[in-house]
C-alpha cells in the first residue's frame, strides 16, 4: 500500500514499513469489529444467510479500483507503476486450480489466511487449527514441487490486466467490474431473502 509513495521517494523505506505495520493493525481491527474474526460469520455467505463478506470485499475492490483509475486520469497517480512493480505473472490454469482449492479451504475451515490471524488475535481456537493446517499445506506444496512444478509454471500469460486480456480500456473495464459488483449486491439481497437453509 505504501509502494507508490516509497518508489516516488515521498517517504523512506523504513517509514514505509512503519506505515505498513500501522495499516495492518488498523485493517485487523476493522475486520474484527466487522465480525470477520468469527468463522460463523464468514461461512454464512455459503448458506445465503449473511452476505456481508461479499459486500465488504467487493466494495473494497471497487473503491480502490475507481480511486486509482480516477487519480490516474487526473494525472495524480501513475497506474503503470503498479503494473511494473506489483502485477504478478498470470498462470491461468494453476491459478484457477489454486482459486478452487482456496475456496474449498474457506468453506471447510471457515477462514482465509488474513481472517484466521484476526481470529487468533481475538482468541478463537478454531483459527489456530486453521493456521496450523495452512502451514502443513504450505509444506506439502513445497515438498511436492518436483511432482507438480511443471504445472505450476504452465499456461503463462505474462503480466496482463483484465482490460488488456479483453482488449478494452482501463475505464471500460472499471465500469464493467462496478456493474458486476452492483449486480452481485442485488443477488446477495435476493439470496438473503430466500435463505433456503433457514427453512
Amino acid at each position: 500500500m505504501t509502494g507508490p509513495l516509497y518508489l516516488n521517494e515521498v517517504i523512506g523505506y523504513n517509514t514505509s514499513l512503519f506505515i505498513a505495520i500501522g495499516i495492518g493493525f488498523l485493517f485487523g481491527f476493522v475486520l474484527e469489529r466487522a465480525g470477520f474474526g468469527d468463522s460463523r460469520n464468514l461461512t454464512s455467505i455459503f448458506y445465503f444467510r449473511d452476505m456481508r463478506v461479499l459486500r465488504v470485499m467487493f466494495s473494497a475492490v471497487v473503491t480502490a479500483m475507481l480511486g486509482l483509475v480516477v487519480l490516474n486520469r487526473l494525472g495524480l497517480f501513475d497506474y503503470s507503476m503498479l503494473l511494473d512493480y506489483s502485477l504478478l505473472t498470470t498462470y491461468f490454469w494453476p491459478q484457477l486450480v489454486g482459486g478452487v482449492l482456496f475456496g474449498l479451504g474457506f468453506v471447510i475451515g471457515g477462514y482465509c489466511p488474513g481472517t484466521a490471524v484476526v481470529g487468533l488475535a481475538s482468541g478463537k481456537i478454531d483459527s489456530l487449527l486453521f493456521l496450523a493446517g495452512m502451514l502443513v499445506g504450505i509444506d506439502v506444496f513445497a515438498f511436492g514441487m518436483p511432482l507438480w512444478g511443471s504445472f505450476y509454471k504452465s499456461s503463462d500469460l505474462g503480466r496482463i490486466t483484465l482490460w488488456q486480456y479483453f482488449g478494452t480500456s482501463m475505464e471500460t473495464m472499471a465500469l464493467t467490474v462496478t456493474a458486476a459488483a452492483l449486480g452481485a449486491f442485488i443477488l446477495a439481497w435476493v439470496a438473503e431473502k430466500w435463505a433456503p437453509y433457514d427453512k
